[in-house]
Protein backbone atom coordinates (compact mmCIF):
# COMPACT_ATOMS: atom_id res chain seq x y z
CA UNK A 1 0.00 0.00 0.00
CA UNK A 2 1.38 3.41 -0.93
CA UNK A 3 2.14 5.81 1.92
CA UNK A 4 1.88 8.85 -0.38
CA UNK A 5 -1.15 11.13 -0.03
CA UNK A 6 -2.28 13.49 -2.73
CA UNK A 7 -2.25 17.22 -2.20
CA UNK A 8 -5.45 19.19 -2.98
CA UNK A 9 -4.14 19.96 -6.48
CA UNK A 10 -3.63 16.22 -7.08
CA UNK A 11 0.15 16.57 -7.01
CA UNK A 12 1.84 13.88 -4.93
CA UNK A 13 3.51 15.16 -1.80
CA UNK A 14 7.22 14.59 -1.38
CA UNK A 15 7.71 11.59 0.91
CA UNK A 16 10.07 12.25 3.82
CA UNK A 17 11.72 9.57 5.93
CA UNK A 18 14.07 10.09 8.87
CA UNK A 19 16.80 7.86 10.28
CA UNK A 20 18.09 8.80 13.74
CA UNK A 21 21.41 7.79 15.29
CA UNK A 22 20.25 7.43 18.88
CA UNK A 23 23.66 7.54 20.53
CA UNK A 24 24.82 10.52 18.51
CA UNK A 25 21.72 12.39 19.63
CA UNK A 26 21.97 11.15 23.23
CA UNK A 27 25.58 12.29 23.66
CA UNK A 28 24.76 15.71 22.20
CA UNK A 29 22.00 16.11 24.80
CA UNK A 30 24.14 14.67 27.58
CA UNK A 31 27.02 17.09 27.01
CA UNK A 32 27.23 20.34 25.07
CA UNK A 33 30.90 20.37 24.12
CA UNK A 34 31.02 24.13 23.63
CA UNK A 35 29.67 24.93 27.09
CA UNK A 36 31.66 27.49 29.08
CA UNK A 37 31.35 25.54 32.33
CA UNK A 38 29.86 22.34 33.74
CA UNK A 39 26.36 23.78 34.04
CA UNK A 40 26.43 25.08 30.46
CA UNK A 41 27.68 21.72 29.20
CA UNK A 42 24.59 20.12 30.78
CA UNK A 43 22.18 22.65 29.25
CA UNK A 44 20.40 20.13 26.98
CA UNK A 45 20.14 17.16 29.36
CA UNK A 46 16.61 18.23 30.27
CA UNK A 47 15.43 17.41 26.75
CA UNK A 48 15.91 13.63 26.79
CA UNK A 49 12.15 12.91 26.99
CA UNK A 50 11.37 14.03 23.44
CA UNK A 51 9.10 12.56 20.79
CA UNK A 52 11.32 12.03 17.78
CA UNK A 53 8.43 12.04 15.34
CA UNK A 54 7.32 15.45 16.64
CA UNK A 55 10.91 16.69 16.39
CA UNK A 56 11.30 15.59 12.76
CA UNK A 57 7.86 16.93 11.81
CA UNK A 58 9.19 20.43 12.53
CA UNK A 59 11.51 20.07 9.53
CA UNK A 60 8.86 18.79 7.12
CA UNK A 61 7.56 21.38 4.64
CA UNK A 62 3.85 21.86 3.78
CA UNK A 63 4.34 20.21 0.38
CA UNK A 64 5.92 17.19 2.06
CA UNK A 65 4.62 14.24 4.07
CA UNK A 66 6.47 12.46 6.86
CA UNK A 67 6.10 8.75 6.07
CA UNK A 68 8.39 7.24 8.70
CA UNK A 69 10.88 7.78 11.53
CA UNK A 70 13.37 5.06 12.49
CA UNK A 71 15.54 5.18 15.61
CA UNK A 72 18.76 3.20 16.10
CA UNK A 73 20.14 2.44 19.55
CA UNK A 74 21.32 -0.31 21.93
CA UNK A 75 20.49 -1.13 25.52
CA UNK A 76 23.32 -0.90 28.13
CA UNK A 77 23.33 -4.53 29.23
CA UNK A 78 25.79 -3.95 32.12
CA UNK A 79 23.52 -1.55 34.06
CA UNK A 80 19.95 -2.68 34.77
CA UNK A 81 18.74 0.77 35.89
CA UNK A 82 20.07 2.45 32.74
CA UNK A 83 18.64 -0.31 30.58
CA UNK A 84 15.18 0.09 32.10
CA UNK A 85 15.27 3.88 31.66
CA UNK A 86 16.28 3.55 28.04
CA UNK A 87 13.76 0.79 27.37
CA UNK A 88 11.00 2.97 28.82
CA UNK A 89 11.97 5.78 26.47
CA UNK A 90 12.11 3.49 23.43
CA UNK A 91 8.67 2.08 24.28
CA UNK A 92 7.31 5.62 24.69
CA UNK A 93 8.50 6.87 21.30
CA UNK A 94 7.43 3.61 19.65
CA UNK A 95 3.91 4.20 20.96
CA UNK A 96 4.03 7.58 19.18
CA UNK A 97 4.90 6.22 15.75
CA UNK A 98 8.68 5.73 15.81
CA UNK A 99 10.13 2.39 14.67
CA UNK A 100 13.47 1.22 16.02
CA UNK A 101 16.36 -1.16 15.48
CA UNK A 102 18.57 -2.36 18.33
CA UNK A 103 22.29 -2.93 18.11
CA UNK A 104 24.38 -4.20 21.01
CA UNK A 105 27.36 -3.40 23.19
CA UNK A 106 30.52 -5.47 23.04
CA UNK A 107 33.41 -5.54 25.53
CA UNK A 108 36.78 -4.38 24.26
CA UNK A 109 40.15 -4.56 26.03
CA UNK A 110 42.00 -1.24 25.80
CA UNK A 111 45.53 -0.51 26.95
CA UNK A 112 46.08 2.68 28.92
CA UNK A 113 48.36 5.04 27.00
CA UNK A 114 49.48 6.83 30.16
CA UNK A 115 52.28 5.64 32.44
CA UNK A 116 50.31 2.82 34.10
CA UNK A 117 50.05 0.79 30.84
CA UNK A 118 47.21 -1.21 32.40
CA UNK A 119 44.52 -2.82 30.28
CA UNK A 120 40.89 -2.19 31.07
CA UNK A 121 37.52 -3.29 29.76
CA UNK A 122 35.64 -0.77 27.65
CA UNK A 123 32.15 -1.21 26.24
CA UNK A 124 31.69 -0.28 22.61
CA UNK A 125 28.36 0.10 20.87
CA UNK A 126 28.27 -2.01 17.70
CA UNK A 127 26.08 -2.40 14.61
CA UNK A 128 24.31 1.00 14.63
CA UNK A 129 26.37 2.53 11.80
CA UNK A 130 25.82 -0.51 9.62
CA UNK A 131 22.14 -0.76 10.56
CA UNK A 132 21.56 2.87 9.53
CA UNK A 133 23.40 2.41 6.23
CA UNK A 134 21.46 -0.77 5.43
CA UNK A 135 18.11 0.83 6.25
CA UNK A 136 19.01 3.91 4.19
CA UNK A 137 19.41 1.78 1.10
CA UNK A 138 16.76 -0.83 1.90
CA UNK A 139 13.99 1.78 2.19
CA UNK A 140 15.09 3.97 -0.71
CA UNK A 141 11.92 3.23 -2.68
CA UNK A 142 9.78 4.39 0.26
CA UNK A 143 10.97 8.02 0.36
CA UNK A 144 11.94 10.93 -1.84
CA UNK A 145 13.77 12.89 0.85
CA UNK A 146 15.81 11.54 3.73
CA UNK A 147 16.48 13.45 6.95
CA UNK A 148 19.50 11.85 8.58
CA UNK A 149 19.97 12.79 12.24
CA UNK A 150 23.64 12.32 13.02
CA UNK A 151 26.99 14.09 12.93
CA UNK A 152 28.86 10.83 12.39
CA UNK A 153 31.02 11.00 9.26
CA UNK A 154 31.02 7.18 9.14
CA UNK A 155 27.75 7.57 7.20
CA UNK A 156 29.48 9.43 4.33
CA UNK A 157 30.01 6.29 2.17
CA UNK A 158 26.37 5.22 2.60
CA UNK A 159 25.06 8.68 1.69
CA UNK A 160 27.31 8.80 -1.39
CA UNK A 161 26.18 5.35 -2.51
CA UNK A 162 22.51 6.20 -1.97
CA UNK A 163 22.80 9.32 -4.13
CA UNK A 164 24.83 7.50 -6.78
CA UNK A 165 22.22 4.76 -7.10
CA UNK A 166 19.30 7.17 -6.69
CA UNK A 167 20.27 10.60 -8.08
CA UNK A 168 16.67 11.78 -7.77
CA UNK A 169 16.74 11.41 -3.95
CA UNK A 170 17.43 14.27 -1.55
CA UNK A 171 19.41 13.81 1.65
CA UNK A 172 19.34 16.44 4.39
CA UNK A 173 21.68 16.18 7.36
CA UNK A 174 20.22 17.23 10.70
CA UNK A 175 23.11 17.16 13.19
CA UNK A 176 22.12 16.83 16.86
CA UNK A 177 22.04 20.18 18.61
CA UNK A 178 25.46 21.74 19.14
CA UNK A 179 27.16 19.44 16.61
CA UNK A 180 28.15 19.50 12.96
CA UNK A 181 29.76 17.30 10.33
CA UNK A 182 31.07 19.23 7.33
CA UNK A 183 32.14 16.08 5.50
CA UNK A 184 28.70 14.48 5.89
CA UNK A 185 26.96 17.68 4.80
CA UNK A 186 29.18 17.87 1.71
CA UNK A 187 28.32 14.25 0.84
CA UNK A 188 24.63 15.19 1.04
CA UNK A 189 25.05 18.02 -1.46
CA UNK A 190 25.37 20.69 1.25
CA UNK A 191 21.83 20.04 2.43
CA UNK A 192 21.89 20.82 6.16
CA UNK A 193 19.14 21.50 8.70
CA UNK A 194 19.72 23.17 12.07
CA UNK A 195 18.30 21.79 15.32
CA UNK A 196 17.54 24.45 17.93
CA UNK A 197 16.56 24.38 21.57
CA UNK A 198 13.08 25.52 20.54
CA UNK A 199 12.74 22.37 18.43
CA UNK A 200 13.64 20.22 21.43
CA UNK A 201 11.24 22.08 23.72
CA UNK A 202 8.38 21.66 21.24
CA UNK A 203 9.00 17.90 21.09
CA UNK A 204 8.81 17.19 24.84
CA UNK A 205 6.40 14.32 25.48
CA UNK A 206 3.68 14.39 28.15
CA UNK A 207 4.48 12.66 31.41
CA UNK A 208 3.23 10.02 31.56
CA UNK A 209 2.82 8.81 27.99
CA UNK A 210 -0.45 6.91 27.68
CA UNK A 211 -0.46 3.60 25.85
CA UNK A 212 -3.81 3.38 24.08
CA UNK A 213 -5.30 0.19 22.71
CA UNK A 214 -8.80 -0.17 21.28
CA UNK A 215 -9.59 3.39 22.27
CA UNK A 216 -8.67 3.09 25.95
CA UNK A 217 -5.57 3.67 28.05
CA UNK A 218 -4.08 0.29 28.94
CA UNK A 219 -0.75 1.44 30.42
CA UNK A 220 1.33 4.50 31.20
CA UNK A 221 5.03 5.11 30.67
CA UNK A 222 6.62 7.54 33.12
CA UNK A 223 9.63 9.65 32.41
CA UNK A 224 12.60 8.40 34.49
CA UNK A 225 12.77 10.33 37.74
CA UNK A 226 16.38 11.32 37.11
CA UNK A 227 15.45 13.13 33.88
CA UNK A 228 14.42 16.67 34.83
CA UNK A 229 11.74 18.54 32.91
CA UNK A 230 12.69 21.82 31.21
CA UNK A 231 10.82 23.74 33.93
CA UNK A 232 11.81 21.65 36.93
CA UNK A 233 11.43 18.15 38.31
CA UNK A 234 9.14 15.60 36.66
CA UNK A 235 5.84 14.69 38.31
CA UNK A 236 6.22 11.78 40.70
CA UNK A 237 5.40 8.34 39.37
CA UNK A 238 2.78 7.01 41.82
CA UNK A 239 3.75 3.44 40.92
CA UNK A 240 7.44 3.91 41.69
CA UNK A 241 8.87 2.07 44.68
Amino acid sequence: MSTTNLAPNNVSKLRVFSLIDGFNLYHALERFDHGIDGADQRRYKKYKWICLRTLIQRFVLPQEELVGVHYFTAYPNWDEAKRLRHQTYVNAIHSRGVDYTLGEFKSKLVECRATCRETFDMREEKQTDVNIAVKMLELADAYDKLILVTADSDQVPAVRLLLTLNPDKQVFILPPIGRNSKELVRAAGKHRLIMTEQDLLAAIMPNPVDIVRDGRVTAQLWKPATWALPDGNPPANPNAA
